[in-house]
């Protein structure tokens, strides 16, 4: 059982679970393609994606032309309601779950179910890095005095300054030495919602680990597991009780 109090008002607006992986020599982005045929009555919509890779330089103290070059990627696959997305390229596969969130457990089995599609197809040689990343989006009520009733690290402006804060971007990134996984943690003001007078915040929580291991490696989904207790953490330090309420 969780030790994180479960919140009817869950203010997920993306939770995604990433591997990148370490592909095979000569892998043919076709198997993806025809991997589509085997998930289509759950994802029924297929899009190509594309690398963008663009050249600039100097030539005699001039602006040279530039060259851009696209190469295929991989695709995009999406079911019928678009809330959930899989991601599969040529170095690695993504699935994400778009609001309203429902649980990790439900966000773990798709996740289990793509990645075996995609290791058996792809046949990748060594996953290389996993991460989860949860994107929250929490509406605050107008008015109030300070960002500090909500946030636990809310931005400091120095007092001699107006202290009318209309835009901010936080970001702080937060290593644990013991797994060597990482979190990234990052906050951001969005524009007044008008119609229901509230001021939105982003809270992004990005938890990864940098390392090399078989691409069924039972320790995945262990550590998986340790992710999601961490951006718990990251989440719940993050805001006041009085934030929480509204959430609760």
């Amino acid at each position: 059982m969780s030790k994180f109090p479960h919140l009817t008002r869950a203010p997920v607006v993306e939770a995604l679970i990433d591997f990148r992986v370490r592909s095979r020599a000569n892998f043919d982005l076709k198997v993806l393609e025809d991997l589509h045929s085997r998930i289509n009555d759950r994802y029924p919509t297929s899009k190509p994606l594309q690398q963008v890779v663009a050249t600039f330089g100097v030539k005699d103290g001039q602006p040279a032309a530039q060259q851009v070059v696209q190469t295929p990627k991989g695709y995009r696959f999406e079911a019928a309601d678009t809330r959930l997305v899989v991601q599969m390229t040529t170095d690695g596969c993504t699935v994400s779950r778009l609001k309203p969130y429902e649980t990790w457990e439900k966000l773990i089995e798709e996740t289990r179910l793509i990645w075996e599609l995609y290791v058996a197809t792809a046949q990748p040689e060594a996953v290389i890095r996993v991460a989860t990343r949860f994107i929250n989006r929490i509406e605050l009520p107008l008015p109030f005095g300070d960002f500090d009733e909500y946030l636990t690290a809310p931005p400091v402006v120095p007092k001699r300054l107006p202290q009318f804060v209309s835009e901010f971007l936080s970001r702080m990134v937060v290593n644990d030495p013991k797994d060597q996984t990482t979190i990234i943690l990052t906050q951001a003001l969005e524009p007044v919602i008008q119609t229901t007078n509230t001021l939105p915040i982003l809270l992004d929580i990005d938890v990864f680990k940098v390392d090399t291991c078989a691409p069924r490696a039972k320790d995945l989904w262990g550590l998986l597991d340790k992710f999601r207790d961490l951006k718990n953490e990251a989440f719940f330090a993050s805001l006041t009780p009085k934030a929480l309420e509204m959430l609760a």
